[in-house]
């Protein structure tokens, strides 16, 4: 398409006209490209409307109908009820987070009608001049028309190598500006080039693996698996066995099979997550992947940037000490802001102080890099002056100088450094060089990081400093801050795995890290079984940012830091970070509760469904309506309240098996009260009545002990929720109209006492079935955990 289209050649100095823009937009020749990661309302309806239960749950409707027993239908008020809130939850979340997602949307600064202006990336036209700054996300392809810079293109190709490019090179979209200033024309725009794919695969990236989607996933795979078969054998059975009218096997087989299905724990889930991220928009953080909150809530491990993060990013010049008199340092410095064009805060803490002069001819420039430690200019007949870290531009020690005894203060220390070499090859140091002055630079630490630190210390979760500035400067930060363990490592000295892999163990205060050396750590960090998140907000945190479990990125950071995240701190302020993880562990924790209670019935329902096919000469003891009521008392009502309620305790890891542990004695319990029951009414020949009665009041007997056991320790608010959904109960007992509506039938006198011998001996069961399931399941951690390589003590496999 483009290339059947006029092309306007437009100096880097006019760019297009408005004509030009219009007659682009016009023909469509935009770069709008719909990369939100949010769900359109078509997709929103869809997901929630078709669905492999919702399918089966149609079907069970039109099978209830046409047995004639419509007051079974009561259990589509709860699907109808999931879907309505379901839908209306996930659309005030994107609304939410799409408006949230235009504050941080990367802009792109373009040259039309002689001037530069800041404009949208799907605003841009093709042949518009862009204009590229450090930091940048390469939003369209292009070719340089003037100026060079350094990409990184690992977005695209995954090699994380700096790459030159100057006048005439092309641009990949999706690559980020490393260093360098450039004008850029737009080659390819729209679904043509690179930008919008890439921008949309790498949200997508974003998307760790979810302990907790993992797990729900299993658990809806399996009963997928079983629930057709079971229902056909259940029925089957029922007919030719027990001898039911098709009516009545009917309206038994559905009642089972609706039991098996915890419905309500995925409403539960997608709700309380969308909640957390609508909560926390309120606090400006805005929430890329919903599932992120849930690992942040499980980080054990949290690496941070130092500028940024800890201080606040503001950087001023303290002191200029000069070590060759002969030389004007002021005017030098001065000479080398205006020659310079680099966009950090170091650069701009020297211009501040120094201003920018234009006095000298310039040569040739060397941007700064965060891989070289430095930036240089060659002045025409002035030689060349680099400015930048001492150990970079002087590997090897300069004379008697000692850059570290500045250092230890807490002051950034830079040496601004002359060679008379008038030409540099490669960027490299040329030979020759002297130290000229050392500028001492500081960043103060911010108000409140003592008392954030503090908070993830108490939390358990380690705080790793990962800085590109010398190990003295970064350790001194790091003691004023309150980190106990500031003694920090030269990652210039880490030159082999095991080394590196070592250090990540051992210290928390990490100096003069490169991009590549970010990533590996956090890469050894996570092979050591723990959970990473990141933040950052430069370039050179966006390979760390991708490898961590959670990426966090600062809103006035980087296009493409802020791309690659999972989280966006719009007020870029670090103190957010607690009610954050709070915010996560209060989803995670209440989601375990009450998953308790919903697979809790889930296994009985099963085991009852197949004990009923293998060993009993009944039919299957409840209806669509009784299960109906049971999943109301011992799920619905205590679920909806405690799912509500604060809990910031620390996440504990195998979301699967710790509720498997509290539901399984619970299901297996109610198997053994239901069976005992029908071994009672086979030798006093009970009526089928009387035996769904019963075997309703133990499931509801095991289910309230099994609520009891979630809510401890019990507060005034969950007494309130117990007796609550206990209170409730009894009046559909007592009721005439609301018994007869549930098909609850009295029982003797005899069949009480065997009920209520039951309910107090079910949670006696229940511990004995806990003791044998902990130790089976504490042998399966450790065997898994021993695979991995990992040999964790008994406290540490508890943790875990």
């Amino acid at each position: 398409m483009a290339e059947e289209q006029q092309r306007y050649d437009s100096d880097c100095r006019t760019g297009l006209t408005d004509e030009q823009v219009k007659s682009r937009i016009e023909a469509g020749l935009t770069n709008a490209f719909n990369t939100n990661t949010t769900k359109s309302y078509r997709q929103i309806f869809k997901d929630n409307l078709v669905t492999f239960f919702n399918i089966l749950n149609m079907v069970f409707t039109v099978l209830i109908v046409m047995t004639g027993y419509i007051k079974e239908l009561v259990f589509l008020l709860v699907v109808v009820g999931n879907l309505v809130i379901g839908i209306a939850q996930e659309i005030v979340t994107k609304k939410t987070l799409d408006k949230l997602s235009v504050i941080v949307a990367a802009k792109v600064t373009v040259v039309r009608n002689g001037a530069e202006k800041e404009i949208g990336v799907a605003e841009l036209v093709l042949d518009d001049v862009m204009q590229l700054m450090p930091g940048n996300q390469v939003c369209a392809d292009g070719i340089i028309l003037e100026g060079s810079v350094e990409v990184n293109e690992s977005l695209i190709t995954g090699e994380s190598d700096v790459i030159a490019k100057g006048p005439g090179d092309f641009l990949y979209s999706g690559s980020y500006i490393v260093s360098g200033n450039a004008y850029a024309r737009v080659e390819r725009v729209g679904i043509e080039n690179y930008a919008n794919k890439i921008s949309y695969d790498a949200k997508v990236s974003k998307k760790r693996t979810s302990e907790l989607r993992n797990s729900l996933n299993r658990i809806l795979k399996v009963i997928s698996i079983i629930i057709v078969p079971v229902g056909i054998l259940l029925f089957v059975k029922q007919g030719l066995v027990v001898g039911l009218p098709i009516a009545d096997n009917t309206v038994k087989t559905v009642g089972a099979l609706i039991g098996m299905i915890p419905e309500g724990l995925i409403l539960l889930t997608s709700i309380s997550l969308a909640t957390s991220a609508v909560i926390l928009a309120t606090k400006r953080t805005l929430v890329q992947d919903l599932y992120c909150i849930e690992t942040l809530a499980r980080v054990d491990i949290l690496c941070l940037d130092k500028t940024g993060t800890i201080t606040e990013g503001k950087m001023h010049v303290e002191e200029v000490i000069a070590l060759d008199p002969s030389q004007n340092i002021e005017r030098v410095l001065s000479n080398m802001a205006g020659a310079l064009q680099d966009d950090n805060a170091t650069f701009h803490a020297v211009v501040e102080k120094f201003g920018k002069s234009f006095d000298h001819e310039i040569k040739s420039i060397i941007p700064f890099s965060s891989a070289r430690k430095y930036s240089g200019v060659c002045f025409e007949g002035e030689g060349t002056w680099f400015l930048g870290a001492f150990e970079f531009i002087f590997p090897n020690g300069y004379q008697e100088l000692d850059a570290e005894q500045y250092a230890k203060k807490g002051s950034r220390v830079l040496v601004l450094a002359h060679s008379a070499a008038d030409d540099v090859e490669g960027n490299a140091v040329p030979e020759g060089m002297k130290p000229a002055a050392f500028l001492l630079i500081s960043d103060r630490i911010r108000p409140d990081a003592k008392k954030t630190l503090r908070f993830f210390e108490k939390q358990q979760v380690a705080i790793k400093i990962i800085s590109g500035d010398s190990p003295v400067t970064a350790s001194a930060i790091a003691e004023r801050a309150g980190v106990k363990n500031y003694e920090a490592v030269d990652a210039t000295t880490l030159t082999t795995q095991e080394a590196l892999e070592a250090a990540a163990e051992k210290y928390d205060v990490f100096g003069r890290v490169t991009p590549a050396q970010k990533k590996e750590l956090i890469a050894a960090m996570k092979r050591r079984g723990h959970t990473v998140a990141m933040t950052g907000d430069g370039v050179n945190d966006v390979l760390a940012l991708k490898e961590a479990d959670c990426g966090i990125a600062m809103a006035s950071g980087s296009d493409a830091a802020k791309n690659i995240a999972n989280l966006v701190l719009l007020d870029s302020n670090f103190a957010t970070m607690p009610d954050i993880v709070n915010e996560g562990r209060k989803v995670i924790n209440n989601i375990e509760r009450v998953a308790t209670l919903f697979i809790t019935k889930t296994v009985y329902a099963v085991l009852l469904a197949f004990a009923t096919v293998i060993l009993l000469d009944s039919s299957y003891p409840f209806t669509p309506l009784q299960m109906t009521l049971i999943s109301f008392i011992t799920i619905g009502f205590p679920a909806f309240f405690l799912a509500l309620e604060p809990n910031f305790s620390p996440i504990k890891k195998h979301f699967l098996i710790n509720i498997l542990k509290r539901s399984l004695p619970g299901g297996l319990s109610v198997i053994i009260g239901i069976l005992a029951v029908n071994v009672f009414a086979g030798i006093f020949q009970y009526t089928p009545a009387a035996v769904s009665t019963m075997c309703m009041l133990m499931a509801v007997a095991v289910g309230m002990w099994v609520v009891a056991k979630v809510s401890v320790p019990f507060t005034t608010a969950r007494k309130v929720i117990f007796g609550s959904a206990v209170g409730l109960f009894f009046l559909c007992l007592i009721i005439p109209f609301i018994r007869g509506f549930f098909d609850i039938s009295p029982i003797n006198l005899p069949q009480v006492v065997v009920v209520c011998i039951f309910t107090v001996i079910a949670p006696f069961m229940m511990r004995g079935f806990e003791r044998i399931i902990e130790k089976r399941a504490d042998k399966f951690l450790s065997k898994k955990l021993i695979k991995k390589g990992l040999q964790l003590t008994d406290d540490e496999l508890k943790s875990k």
